[in-house]
């Protein structure tokens, strides 16, 4: 869908269509109160080191218009390659769904002007790769995706070491309403919980005192300054930070900063000033609220997988042109009529796999950046924090922990995740159980 109609450009999470931009409900009534709240388990997610993504999703750089999305879903090579992945998604970018729509139009795209069906190598088992090669198939070609991982799912990945489903990559559905993920959870047998992200405490480390007023105020006002930067085509030369000021917004006090922290930076990985204004203008309207999948993630991969000829274990290092499509890969070479690349946008930027791309094209990949969002997964024994769907922390150390989110609902278990977004994600301690004890000294100081 072209951006030329001078309509608002909605993020995920607020502007839902049921967001009306009043006060939040703040909610602060422990249910229980233990003398030490003690973890007994824990994940930690590390997408920016794994070498299979390097890096959480899309976003624009500062100096990008959202035409670069544009020239990515629309660049077909010799009529025989085409990309997808949730980068080249100009409706829904750095979302499942719009990963999947990707696959969906890369295939269409091939139908439309590959000389004749054959046979289809498909470079990515995650939703983008196996969206496309479902409908590859199902027009007649030959498909064969080719993963690098030991499964299919890409960042859709479900984890169960703690006796429940965790989702380490994607957990929500973005805008419910018409969105296609939504049939293909029902088939894979799940469930979705809405979230409602209005329903909020917020308490200060280390004082543990409630600040949710002031915080609702806060993101109030940023939230009138990015509906006015959406309702306008922000110049691609700005930075959000840039835009914001001129909107007004400066975040001085400690709220202010959590609200840009929760709002922007891990909403899109990366900080206000790394971020290209028209992030907050790009993509379509999310209608119908967000929901968590209940029931572990990863089946939707794995159902829309079946049936597919899937090759795991299998990089592809290369693709070259000639008479046949030339795949190098780590198992062997391997030959096609025709390329779908399918991989996350830092792996193709870094050459994984290597493909002679265009100047156009390759300028359009220089002009988007991949954010950092992490998780920290912790089990306790009982529930003891507020009953509220989001806690938040004023002045968490170093911007990191500042968002948790409580999945007993979800899961039946005593488990809570917590965000930390862009810099901060990247700079978190190194060894996995320093990080699981950074993270629950912050949600445990400020909420025990």
């Amino acid at each position: 869908m072209g951006q030329d109609t001078g309509r608002v450009g909605l993020t995920r999470r607020h502007f839902l269509g049921v967001l009306a931009g009043s006060a939040a409900v703040v909610t602060g009534c422990a249910r229980t109160e233990p003398e030490q709240a003690a973890w007994d388990g824990s994940v930690v997610t590390r997408w920016d080191t794994d070498p299979w993504a390097l890096g959480s999703y899309s976003a624009l750089a500062v100096g990008s218009s959202w035409r670069v999305r544009q020239t990515l879903a629309d660049t077909v090579l010799d009529g025989r390659l085409v990309l997808a992945g949730e980068y080249t998604a100009t409706d829904f970018p750095a979302t499942v769904h719009g990963a999947l729509g990707s696959g969906y139009r890369a295939a269409q795209l091939l139908n439309a002007t590959a000389e004749s069906v054959g046979r289809v190598a498909v470079i990515g088992a995650g939703m983008a790769g196996l969206g496309a090669a479902r409908r590859l198939q199902d027009t007649g070609w030959q498909v064969e995706v080719l993963e690098a991982r030991d499964r299919v799912g890409g960042r859709v990945w479900t984890d169960y070491s703690l006796g429940v489903p965790a989702e380490l990559g994607a957990a929500w559905i973005h805008g419910v309403t018409g969105n296609a993920l939504v049939r293909l959870v029902k088939q894979a047998g799940l469930g979705l919980q809405p979230t409602n992200f209005d329903d909020f405490s917020a308490h200060v480390y280390p004082s543990s005192a409630r600040a949710g007023a002031e915080v609702a105020r806060a993101d109030e006002e940023i939230w009138r300054a990015m509906r006015a930067i959406g309702n306008s085509r922000p110049d691609p030369a700005d930075s959000v930070a840039a835009a914001l000021a001129g909107q007004g917004w400066q975040p001085r006090t400690p709220e202010q900063h959590l609200v840009e922290l929760s709002d922007v930076t891990m909403e899109f990985g990366v900080e206000p000033d790394r971020l290209g204004a028209q992030a907050l203008w790009e993509g379509d309207y999310y209608r119908g609220g967000d929901s968590l999948v209940r029931g572990g993630f990863a089946a939707v991969p794995q159902s829309l997988a079946a049936g597919l000829q899937v090759r795991t274990a299998t990089a592809v290092r290369q693709v070259s042109f000639g008479t046949e499509m030339q795949l190098e890969t780590d198992s062997g070479p391997v030959t096609a009529d025709a390329v779908v690349v399918a991989v996350p946008l830092s792996l193709l930027q870094t050459g994984t796999p290597r493909v002679q791309l265009p100047p156009a094209v390759s300028a359009a990949l220089d002009g988007l950046i991949t954010g950092n969002l992490e998780k920290v997964f912790l089990r306790y024994g009982e529930v003891w924090w507020p009953d509220a769907q989001v806690l938040q922390i004023v002045s968490a150390p170093d911007q990191r922990w500042a968002e948790w989110y409580p999945l007993t609902e979800l899961t039946g278990a005593p488990l809570i995740f917590g965000f930390s977004g862009g810099r901060a994600a990247r700079e978190r301690p190194t060894a996995d159980p320093d990080c699981a004890a950074e993270a629950a000294n912050a949600l445990e100081t400020a909420f025990r």
